[in-house]
């Protein structure tokens, strides 16, 4: 994934969980033996939320923030 691509995944997820109170970012992950990639999060409050791309990032936010208001409801 190039650092172009990134930027636009990293844009894009801010500006469609603006006012949540996530952060995203990326970071590299290296392989002794493989190419290098990065890894994006995306960070609230203690939760950090990573995954190797934004598709799959998306979902996990999405079952997060699901889970929250759940949790929040049966308060």
């Amino acid at each position: 994934m190039t650092d172009e691509a990134i930027g636009s995944d990293l844009a894009g997820l801010r500006q469609e969980f603006e006012g949540s109170g996530f952060t995203f970012g990326s970071v590299w992950a290296s392989a002794g033996a493989g190419p290098d990639a990065r890894r994006l999060f995306a960070s609230h409050g203690t939760m950090l939320i990573t995954a190797w791309n934004a598709a799959e990032l998306r979902l996990r936010i999405r079952e997060e923030m699901r889970r929250s208001e759940k949790t929040v409801g049966e308060a």
